[in-house]
């Protein structure tokens, strides 16, 4: 596949997943393409959100390139597309004559399809209406990036503006599993080297504490380094060098009783919240690890008091029940990544029959429903028309 702007385009384009039927509703007062000006502002857009390109070559006085403008680019779905999937380009051939050149474009309108590293996924020449357009843009995104390593990309970066960098770190391998090389993927890359480096700087802090004598302190950031950057190299030093610290009898009991007075004021917590499932795994926590602490007796009491109340255990057990459903429901997810539809379809019954009556199951029925109107499509390749 080659790369816009430096190489020829192909005309045999690549990779169909399924089609989508776009709405021929035309677009409300306001809604319009957002087109960019730029090209070189737009790569590094493109770059930076991990979205394909959207380039449309016309000129002034190209009929078909205003017909495009009134007709199709109003449509409400390609509209909605173009906007929230793509970074569309508007590009005057006239007053950008060298890209024009470089591509060899020779007809107007010609609309370019390329993933934000510039490598071409499609390419039409002239007129197309709207449900046509859809169908090659459909084609495009899952060649670029699958919906749901977007969906996983984009939660991993509101999750490091949340500072939840353990679940942008989950979110982020996730992306990286299979081996290919789509923009989404190197850029999944730089931001867990990123996060990485961050930990590691952490990490290396620890060794001016411990030269200070704070041991304590070292214990500490040691911990919040594995707690918060999980899966990193850092986080398996830092847990490492746990071990090492807490061996040595001059901290290892201060640690030790930290940990359980951290442990026993979340469980009351949890029990304050509710959460008595929650509760329930602190407090046994507590008594497996620390059972001749002061905390452990006060952990047994919490527990005799929930387990001797069946309207506190019957929530205890709901919570369970909604914890294994949202399991399932991300098992059923990884088998669809997979094409195991029958397993993930298993996946959807086990969460009805788990939690009836919720959400949840609500959710999982309207899927299998989806799963049983689905049927299969034929892959077609980009044609000119």
């Amino acid at each position: 596949m080659q790369t816009i702007p430096c190489f020829r385009m192909r005309n045999t384009l690549i990779g169909v997943v399924f089609v989508m039927v776009v709405s021929a509703r035309p677009a409300l007062a306001g809604e319009t393409v957002q087109w960019r000006k730029d090209y070189n502002a737009a790569r590094k857009e493109a770059a930076e959100k991990g979205k394909p390109l959207f380039l449309d070559f016309g000129t002034e006085e190209c009929f078909h390139c205003r017909r495009l403008d009134q007709t199709t680019f109003k449509d409400s779905g390609i509209v909605d597309l173009l906007n929230d999937r793509f970074i569309p380009v508007k590009v005057d051939a006239n007053r950008e004559p060298a890209l024009t050149q470089a591509l060899k474009i020779q007809a107007y309108p010609t609309l370019i399809m390329a993933g934000s590293d510039g490598k071409i996924l499609g390419v039409i020449e002239g007129y197309m209406e709207a449900s046509r357009l859809n169908e090659h843009l459909q084609r495009a995104m899952a060649v670029a990036t699958p919906d749901w390593m977007a969906r996983d990309f984009n939660e991993a970066s509101k999750a490091i503006s949340a500072n939840d960098y353990a679940k942008a770190i989950t979110l982020l391998k996730s992306i990286c599993e299979d081996g290919k090389d789509r923009p989404v993927q190197g850029k999944s890359k730089q931001l867990l080297n990123e996060l990485e480096q961050q930990a590691n700087q952490k990490r290396i802090q620890v060794k001016d504490l411990i030269d200070r004598g704070q041991a304590t302190q070292a214990m500490e950031q040691l911990t919040e380094v594995v707690r918060k950057f999980p899966g990193t190299k850092a986080a398996e030093d830092s847990s490492k060098q746990i071990a090492s610290l807490t061996a040595k009898s001059t901290i290892r009991e201060a640690a030790r009783d930290q940990r359980a007075n951290e442990l026993l004021a979340m469980a009351k917590e949890e029990y304050r919240k509710e959460k008595f499932h929650r509760c329930v795994e602190s407090c046994e926590t507590i008594l497996g690890t620390f059972s001749d602490s002061p905390e452990a007796r006060e952990a047994t009491l919490i527990l005799r008091d929930i387990q001797a109340n069946p309207d506190r255990l019957a929530k205890a057990a709901e919570e369970l029940a909604d914890q294994t459903a949202q399991m399932y429901t991300r098992l059923a997810e990884a088998w669809i990544q997979k094409g195991k539809i029958d397993e993930a379809a298993l996946c959807y019954e086990k969460i009805m029959k788990l939690a009836p009556n919720t959400l949840q199951a609500q959710n999982a029925s309207m899927k299998l429903a989806q799963m049983k109107r689905k049927t299969p499509t034929v892959p077609v390749q980009f044609q000119k028309p």
